[in-house]
């Protein structure tokens, strides 16, 4: 009787109240897994714990095996993981969950970072509000920008947020449990099939896992979601579907 963690779909990083930092992940992968688990395996399944955010897709196959875990931010899966780990023998972690690069440090208006630059500034002999005005217009409107496709605010037109490293969940969970099986993802986007492999080795080593399966974001779609189990010898499975990766790891978990 095995017990078996799954995380699947994104991490939401608060920047206020009403604001977040999100993905484009919807859980479908970590779902269809912990379906194939309980379909085929339940008999053999002491607990599946599913950690993922409120609104990622969830199971279709009810079970008294299964125990769902809501989580946010990455700190609340890694403080999940950490509980779950340190208290019960888990056999096996499937982490599937695309967990945020970056999180809000603070936030601040162009005219309060211009006016603290201008305040420094401003022992150099330079008059204030010359460098302020300076300061503020290459701030509104720099040589170099970021993409952003996503609406921040419909009031203020200078908004600026700061943002930090969210912790490496991956690189936790042999601390916590060593003798876990830990199979994790690694998702790159339009790289060529030798870097990306290459990528997933290094990821495995590094945080001692038995697998990573690496996928290019590019190729899925349509029905398709090509990936690689790479292991200690090498890719040992290829799959072109989220049915065939859930069947693999079927066969990787309980044969």
């Amino acid at each position: 009787m095995k017990k078996i963690i799954i995380t699947s779909g994104p991490t939401n990083e608060r920047l206020d109240a009403v604001m977040k930092i999100t993905n484009m992940s919807t859980g479908t992968l970590g779902a269809v897994v912990a379906d194939e688990f309980l379909k085929k395996n339940e008999d053999e399944i002491e607990c599946l714990y599913y950690l993922s955010t409120k609104l990622s897709r969830k199971p279709r196959i009810e079970s008294s095996k299964l125990k769902l875990i809501t989580v946010e931010s990455t700190d609340d899966l890694l403080n999940a993981l950490k509980e779950l780990l340190e208290k019960e023998k888990i056999d096996v972690v499937i982490h599937s969950a695309a967990v945020g690069d970056y999180k809000g440090k603070y936030s601040i208006t162009a005219s309060m970072l211009a006016e603290e630059l201008a305040d420094y500034c401003i022992s150099r002999n330079f008059d204030k509000k010359e460098l302020q005005d300076g300061i503020l217009e290459i701030i509104r409107n720099p040589k170099n920008t970021v993409s952003d496709e996503h609406k921040i605010s419909s009031y203020e037109p200078d908004l600026m947020f700061k943002l930090d490293l969210t912790p490496k969940v991956i690189g936790k969970i042999k601390e916590f449990s060593p003798e876990t099986m830990l199979i994790g993802f690694k998702l790159l986007d339009g790289v060529i099939h030798e870097e990306l492999i290459e990528v997933a080795d290094k990821l495995r080593i590094k945080n001692k896992a038995t697998y990573i399966i690496a996928n290019d974001l590019s190729k899925i779609g349509n029905g398709k979601h090509p990936a690689y189990f790479v292991g200690e010898n090498g890719v040992d499975f290829a799959c072109e579907t989220k049915q065939e990766i859930a069947e693999t790891l079927k066969k990787i978990v309980f044969e």
